[in-house]
């Protein structure tokens, strides 16, 4: 068995630190078949979180078989009791190949997924899949537990049901407009059942992140059958699933999921799974709009967990408090400005804004002096990261510089609107922008602030309402769904930024090929030193044509604010690796 590619990333890195590691990798060579534990989740709702990475990731590690049914020793774990959260807007559909916001705490309990990853021990673990096998680095292999079946008849899982799944990923974007960028899915060629419970998927080229990308509830299986039946050719609507949760409310209020009664067996379970069903009997997610309500639902313990804490003056808020868990962690956030690149084809005009935002005062003033510069691979995957001075050099403010520019460039732009969500750090965000652009660039500026359907709805058009799009998201795995989402492409550039090889502009055309090109290079690249030049070589492209965006401050640090009946609460995990919504093990404490 060959050794894994963040084995050898890791030793010749010589880290030791214990956190994120930025995704995981085909082993390079042909020789034998690799199995491999499973993966995570990156597309969480809510903040992210860091630090670095195990040594390897060839197996995950044996974890002891639980079952719920049998009782717990005293002061441990104990089934049943309810899991209560809250969101902010009803979702917009529960089809994993289609949407994947504002409804992550529904596909990763109604569906299965073959795996999931932990970022806290670099650990792949198994759940749908008894492993994930490499026999070479152009194919992946499932072998699939027997014994699933769907909510909606009680039919057979089978790699039947994976293929279809799977392979509709392309059409979904291309015909339905889905939230699954092609970054997270593009890597696939095709996907066949080798047999009844064997998937197989056959990669177009070597791809460094697969297993990890692989990891998200976007993946969750779909009943074919079920698919076959709908003229519309998803399922928005439907429960489609065999995870062990099934849905029992899902309304304006909110929703409520309870335990599936025939759920499979996890003979030799991983971490986070049990051979039974999971501990908790019921979850519950609240819709609650208002931040200042959802705040005091938690201090009054209607809902357990509290996410998104903005910075550390709200954090302390919860400190000192014994009936919570309150941790702070590194900094899991990420922040993008992108331009509609139509408007700003002259470099100068990109330049402009640049030179016209104190970076400093930015951190100084939203995050109260805690936070540090971002590039093209973002902060909290420190094994690639481009260094602080590197940034720094590329993030120079210099309000005169900015108008000779904007003035030398022509743009015919006299109103930049900025457009941002309700959210609480995309909004202030944006406010502190259009401040800049007034005092700094002489441009009158105004921040456009929507809820989040219409906020995604409007990066989408084709003829933009806005110059600049303020995205405040969350840090994930791999390059590639993380900063360079936002900046490939193949990924929301393309799509949301203009800048894409479909444009009018031929300089626009050569930058976005460009940066097609160098992030595909690194992405195909299993030789994690040659990976990480060539992942500086596109990280130094971006920053120097400032193309399709700026990648903007973060902040210094996150923080996990939890109530303390919760066992098991995965802390390390929950903001950056989505572990929460797949955690099997988590219980509620008798009181």
């Amino acid at each position: 068995m060959r050794e894994s590619y963040w084995g050898r990333y890791w030793r010749r890195r010589g880290s030791r630190r214990s956190f994120l590691i930025g995704g995981a990798a085909l082993a390079a060579g042909s020789a034998g078949l690799m199995a491999v534990g499973c993966g995570d989740d990156d597309d969480d709702d809510e903040p992210a979180e860091p630090d670095a990475p195990a040594e390897e990731a060839t197996a995950a590690p044996e974890a002891t078989a639980q079952a719920t049914e049998a009782p717990a020793p005293a002061g441990g774990p104990v089934p049943g009791g309810t899991f209560r959260q809250h969101k902010t807007q009803v979702d917009d559909g529960i089809d994993p190949g289609l949407k994947v916001i504002n409804n992550n705490e529904i596909l990763a309990r109604i569906y299965n997924h073959t795996h999931l990853y932990k970022v806290s021990t670099n650990e792949f673990l198994f759940d749908a899949s008894t492993a994930m096998e490499q026999p070479d680095n152009v194919t992946i292999v499932f072998p699939l537990r027997p014994g699933m079946t769907f909510h909606h008849d009680g039919s057979a899982v089978t790699a039947e049901d994976v293929a279809s799944t799977w392979s509709r990923f392309p059409s979904l974007l291309a015909d339905q407009g889905s939230q699954v960028n092609e970054a997270n899915w593009g890597f696939m060629d095709t996907i066949t059942a080798v047999d009844e419970l064997t998937a197989q998927v056959s990669l177009k080229a070597p791809a460094a992140s697969a297993p990890v990308l692989m990891a998200s509830t976007a993946y969750g299986i779909v009943s074919k059958a079920l698919l076959d039946q709908q003229a519309n050719g998803n399922v928005q609507e439907l429960d489609a699933g065999a995870g062990p949760y099934v849905i029992e409310q899902r309304d304006a209020s909110g929703v409520a999921l309870v335990r599936y009664p025939d759920y499979y067996a996890h003979e030799n379970p991983s971490t986070h799974f049990l051979e039974g069903a999971p501990y908790i009997d019921r979850h519950e997610t609240r819709i609650i709009v208002d931040r200042a309500a959802a705040k005091a639902a938690f201090l009054a313990e209607d809902i357990d967990y509290i996410p998104g804490i903005a910075d550390r003056i709200e954090f302390e808020e919860f400190t000192g408090d014994d009936r919570f868990v309150s941790k702070e962690v590194a900094s899991t956030e990420a922040r993008f400005l992108a331009y509609d690149n139509i408007k700003f084809v002259d470099k100068r005009a990109r330049e402009a804004v640049s030179y016209a935002i104190d970076y400093d005062a930015l951190i100084a003033t939203l995050y109260a002096g805690d936070g540090v510069y971002d590039g093209p691979v973002g902060q909290a995957l420190p094994g690639f990261a481009l260094d602080q001075e590197t940034l720094k050099s590329y993030r120079v403010f210099d309000p005169q510089k900015a108008r000779q520019l904007w003035e030398a460039s022509g743009i015919e732009v006299d109103n930049i609107r900025i457009e941002t969500s309700i959210d609480p750090r995309g909004s202030t965000l944006a406010e502190f922008l259009a401040r800049q652009m007034e005092e700094n660039l002489g441009v009158a500026s105004e921040p456009l602030i929507h809820d989040v359907t219409t906020y995604v709805a409007r990066a989408r058009e084709p003829i933009k309402q806005w110059e600049l799009f303020v995205v405040p998201y969350n840090a994930s795995t791999t390059p590639e769904i993380y900063n360079m989402t936002m900046m490939n492409p193949d990924a929301f550039a393309g799509v949301s930024w203009s800048f894409g090889t479909d444009q009018p502009d031929a300089s626009l055309v050569a930058n976005a090929q460009k940066l097609i090109d160098l992030t595909a290079a690194q992405a195909q690249e299993v030789d994690p030193d040659l990976r990480l030049e060539l992942m500086r070589e596109m990280q130094l492209f971006a920053l120097e044509e400032l193309v399709p965006g700026i990648n903007l401050p973060v902040p210094g640090h996150s923080w996990v604010v939890y109530n303390g009946r919760l066992g098991n609460f995965p802390e390390n995990d929950v903001l950056l690796g989505g572990l929460l919504n797949r955690t099997h093990d988590m219980w509620i404490k008798k009181s």
